[in-house]
């Protein structure tokens, strides 16, 4: 259930991303590069209300257009800019007997795990293309194997799934569009639903909840301020309350309606759009 409904969530916000941008696209090239062009949304809304003498909506929507491009750049830029540095400062902290730390919990294969020098009990999953797991040297003071071996797993499930890439899409989806708020709730709702299923996967792998609920509690007790400029996808970063209570209870359901005020607006600015299409076709 879980996996399908982040799939849901995944492939709605990039279907919404998408057609602006796709709009914006072929706008761009009709301004910027003469391209004439047919069926588009921001050309056709351009030209009517230029026929009613606003004139500077061309400028505006050409502006849009720039600022939408170039927040997609600077936002990508600064992910993989951010994203280098840490990973440079996890290496300098990298602890030399990282495989044999990792094999004595019982995971075996080339997993990318690492494990570095932090007195803050930190897991997370950092990486586009090749994932890695980082373990902090804190986090395996604070618990014992079983639970050490059930958050590798949850990781590992966030590693297989792409999902630090994923989260970044689905973030700068809702930061460059964030005259959308609806895809602001999509990316809460899609962390929340990888992170429950990361766990369930744990669960699987553990053969019971108690190591991997026993494991987020203590986390819960000890605190985390931590947090990092980039995109990852950390253990009890996200959701602890609605995760403690799927463990407690698998069957508990969590609620997946959409707020009515941000799903209203995102509505009337979409629609907006189409109504002025409809009025130029007609």
């Amino acid at each position: 259930m879980w996996t399908n409904r982040s799939r849901i969530i995944f492939v709605s916000c990039l279907l919404i991303a998408g057609a602006i941008l796709l709009q914006m696209g072929m706008y761009a090239l009709h301004v910027f590069f003469d391209r004439e062009l047919t069926f588009n949304l921001l050309q056709l809304c351009n030209n009517w209300l230029k026929s009613l003498g606003f004139l500077p909506i061309g400028y505006f929507l050409g502006g849009l257009v720039i600022y939408t491009f170039a927040m997609c750049i600077w936002l990508l830029s600064k992910q993989l800019y951010m994203s280098h540095l840490m990973y440079r400062k996890l290496m300098k902290a990298h602890q030399e007997t990282c495989s044999e730390e990792i094999s004595r919990f019982g995971i075996t294969g080339d997993n990318h795990i690492h494990i570095f020098s932090c007195p803050e009990p930190m897991a997370f999953t950092m990486g586009f293309l090749k994932p890695k797991v980082f373990l902090a040297t804190g986090l395996l003071n604070l618990l014992d194997k079983q639970e050490i071996k059930a958050v590798i797993y949850h990781e590992l499930q966030h590693k297989k799934s792409a999902d630090p890439l994923k989260m970044f899409i689905l973030s700068l989806c809702a930061s460059v569009f964030w005259y959308i708020p609806l895809l602001k709730w999509m990316l809460h709702q899609y962390k929340i639903a990888r992170e429950i299923v990361a766990d369930q996967y744990a669960i699987d792998q553990m053969g019971s909840p108690v190591q991997l609920g026993s494991a987020l509690l203590k986390l819960l007790k000890k605190g985390s301020g931590f947090s990092m400029p980039f995109t990852y996808a950390s253990f009890a970063d996200t959701s602890v309350n609605y995760r403690i209570k799927q463990i407690l209870d698998p069957h508990t359901k969590i609620s997946f309606k959409p707020p009515v005020r941000s799903t209203l607006v995102s509505l009337h600015i979409l629609l907006a759009i189409s109504v002025l299409y409809i009025f130029n076709l007609y």
